[in-house]
This record gives structure tokens, C-alpha cells and sequence, in this order.
């Protein structure tokens, strides 16, 4: 039971960034099919990873956004986490990070095409 209460907890948290990057909420379908196909592991991933990117971004005193494409090298070093230490594993989960980003890049090109479009 703890299980599927994080599972739902970390979706959730999740999904709620992404929105805040996405306006169009109906957009939000590919967001959840995606997370919906991932382990709890993942998901703590992308959670760690979005939970990083938020904190860089508060922590910027220019307003220029954080390009998390940038933070994927040092948040993925494994001299400085002992946890990237498998090669196999870091691979894997930089992979899930990029599909994730590339998923909410989806959703914001979506969102200025209807924008022009009107």
C-alpha cells in the first residue's frame, strides 16, 4: 500500500510541474501516459531531477530559466553521488530524464503553435 500511495504522490507532484510549464491542460494526456508507464524508481528520478531544476531556478538571482538540459552532466555525476556509480543505471535513468524533458518540450510547442494559430 505504501507503494502505490508514493507511486501516486510522486505522479502527482509531477504532473503539477509540468503544468506549470504547460497551459493547456488538456495537453497534460501524453504527460500522464508517460509517467503512468514508469517504475517507482523512475519516477523518483524524474521527481530528484524536476526537484533540482526548481530549487536552481529559485536560486538564480538573474531571470534567465534554468536550462535542465544543462544540470543532466552534474546531476548525473557519479563522483558526486555514490548512487550513479552503475554505469547501466545512470544510462538508463539520463535516458527516462530526457524522455521526460522531451515530453514537456512537446507540450510547450503545441501550446505556440495554437497560440500563433489564433
Amino acid at each position: 500500500m505504501a507503494v502505490v500511495a508514493s507511486r501516486s504522490s510522486l505522479m502527482g507532484a509531477l504532473i503539477r510541474t509540468a503544468q506549470l510549464r504547460i497551459a493547456n491542460s488538456s495537453n497534460l494526456h501524453s504527460v500522464l501516459d508517460f509517467l503512468t508507464g514508469l517504475s517507482c524508481g523512475e519516477l523518483e528520478c524524474l521527481a530528484e531531477f524536476q526537484g533540482a531544476c526548481l530549487l536552481e531556478a529559485s536560486l538564480s538571482a538573474d531571470d534567465v530559466p534554468v536550462n535542465p538540459y544543462r544540470m543532466l552532466s552534474e546531476f548525473f555525476d557519479p563522483l558526486g553521488s555514490e548512487r550513479w556509480q552503475n554505469c547501466e543505471d545512470r544510462a538508463h535513468k539520463t535516458f527516462i530524464v530526457l524522455s521526460w524533458l522531451e515530453v514537456q518540450q512537446i507540450q510547450q510547442v503545441r501550446r505556440n503553435l495554437v497560440t500563433h494559430a489564433a
